[in-house]
């Protein structure tokens, strides 16, 4: 389609998607404002139109997805241990299914972390505030109610259980480590998982 046929809100979704691709191949420092042009097919002065610079680019990258939330669910309507592990299961699906855009997302995500970008904060934040506030609330309840260890620790094992997971993603899907030692990911979860539960009710 011509440049000046484009609607505004569709040229910035292409340039971003371009970008998007071109991360899933090399690292955010590598990538000059020139070949993000080239690929979406505008020339540099036209992208710096729509985004004042590469670090808007890829913030508004990481915003899209801090807009979309894997499925949470109000603590007070998880009222049985089966619906705790339908919830957390849910949820960690989420993680490790994979389109993409995701594993370009997570490399930039890394690369924001390792330069403490205010929006790797923010997605801490968010995570901390939503999956694990939720997941620790059901873990006290299920101390009084469903027989869950009363020294258990929930902040902790929540912590273990979700990091472990996001820990298999990056070194399968963005370190490249299923090329030579390839575990199926819903595998991995599921034992997580029972794991997760094991620790909460062993006596």
């Amino acid at each position: 389609m011509a440049l000046h046929r484009m609607k505004r809100k569709d040229r910035m979704k292409q340039i971003l998607d371009c970008t998007c691709e071109l991360l899933g191949k090399k690292s955010l420092d590598a990538i000059r404002s020139a070949e993000i042009a080239e690929k979406a097919g505008v020339s540099e002065a036209t992208l710096f139109k729509y985004f004042k610079s590469k670090d808007e680019l890829t913030s508004k990258i990481i915003e899209s997805y801090l807009e979309k939330s894997h499925p949470l669910a109000e603590a007070g309507s998880i009222k049985t241990v089966k619906e705790f592990r339908k919830f957390i299961d849910r949820y960690l699906t989420g993680m490790i299914t994979m389109d993409k855009k995701r594993i370009p997302y997570l490399r930039l995500l890394l690369q924001i972390s390792m330069q403490k970008h205010p929006l790797a904060k923010q997605k801490y934040t968010k995570v901390m505030n939503g999956f694990w506030n939720i997941a620790e609330n059901r873990i006290e309840y299920g101390k009084k109610h469903w027989g869950f260890n009363t020294d258990a620790n929930g902040p902790i094992q929540i912590r273990l259980l979700h990091l472990s997971i996001l820990m298999f993603v990056l070194e399968q899907e963005v370190f490249g480590a299923k090329e030579y030692d390839p575990y199926e990911l819903d595998e991995v979860k599921n034992m997580a998982i029972d794991n997760f539960f094991y620790q909460l009710t062993k006596q």
